[in-house]
């Protein structure tokens, strides 16, 4: 009698556990589809294209990225809220996206924080400050110097209002003291066209983008808006290092999903993208273009996200940028 109340017990508990197995699908069941805030061909779809095709073997399923740029992310965040919870529809996107643009737009459309769940940080690249190859600054000091002498001091470009390059030129202004002109680009291409050419005196941008044109001598770097050196630019020194503290921000990039999205499915993503940063062919493709990997747990990359959102929020309203 007991063996038999002994094996009815464990049928029975069997048959619970296929029946709550059947109600939590494996995940993924289908086509993971990445969606990136960007154009295709940019430094976010770009990071986005190179991990999918790793992820694709450790998921066992496609991973596709889908392009929706426009109003700053909004565009694509809403295609990720409007999808089912269940880890199939992945948003990658910058930092814009995560921390700044909710402060900035009047009207945005997804609270980063409470819309999303965070998987993990990716990719992170310093800014570098470049000046034009014949600008007679030759160091920060005297390019603060020259700031502080010309009588309508100096312009610095950004890749937009409100982007990362236009916040640390802020932040550099408040630093130094110095009297800097922002001026306001599309991205990053023209506003380094008008640095290179010496119509604008100064810029912020990552390593990606001004790395070959330090090499080809058409951009003069000099200082490095990190806690470190850049592994590209040794000899470069951080902005920490000439006395200037605080002015130390790169640009990062991240993964998150629906809120209400199954730790199960969260936890899946996070190891597949995990697995792919550490690839050496992924490590080394992106060493070469000035950015590192930036590997989180989802925890971790929540409590970043906050604390980011915390560090630019009172910059923004100083600086008076909004965006209709």
């Amino acid at each position: 009698m007991l063996l038999r109340r002994t094996l009815l017990a464990a049928l029975s508990a069997t048959a619970v556990a296929g029946v709550a197995h059947a109600q939590t699908p494996a995940f993924p069941s289908r086509t993971v589809t990445i969606v990136v805030p960007f154009p295709a061909g940019g430094i976010t779809d770009t990071i986005a294209r190179a991990l999918a095709q790793k992820m694709a073997d450790t998921l066992g399923k496609p991973v596709i990225v889908d392009n929706k740029p426009g109003a700053g992310g909004q565009i694509a965040a809403s295609q990720v809220k409007q999808a089912d919870a269940d880890g199939h529809t992945v948003y990658v996107a910058a930092t814009e996206m995560f921390a700044i643009n909710q402060n900035l737009f009047r009207k945005f459309s997804y609270d980063p924080v409470k819309d999303f769940a965070p998987v993990t940080s990716l990719i992170a690249s310093p800014l570098v400050l470049v000046v034009p190859s014949n600008s007679p600054a030759n160091s920060v000091a005297e390019l603060v110097q020259l700031a502080k002498s010309r009588k309508d001091g100096l312009n610095f470009a950004s890749q937009g209002m409100g982007s990362i390059g236009h916040l640390l030129g802020e932040l550099f202004r408040g630093k130094t003291g110095g009297h800097f002109q922002h001026v306001a680009y599309k991205g990053s291409a023209p506003a380094l066209q008008d640095v290179m050419s010496g119509q604008v005196d100064m810029m912020f941008d990552p390593i990606i983008s001004t790395g070959p044109l330090i090499a080809g001598k058409k951009l003069k770097p000099l200082a490095i808006a990190a806690t470190k050196r850049a592994a590209q630019l040794p000899d470069v020194p951080t902005l920490g290092e000439l006395g200037i503290q605080g002015v130390d921000a790169g640009v990062w990039f991240g993964a998150v999903v629906k809120a209400g999205t199954p730790a199960p499915a969260i936890a899946k993503l996070n190891e597949a993208f995990l697995k792919a940063l550490n690839e050496p062919d992924i490590q080394k493709r992106f060493a070469e273009q000035g950015m590192q990997a930036f590997p989180s747990t989802p925890a971790q990359f929540g409590s970043f996200i906050q604390s980011e959102v915390a560090r630019w929020a009172p910059l923004i309203k100083a600086s008076g940028a909004t965006i209709d």
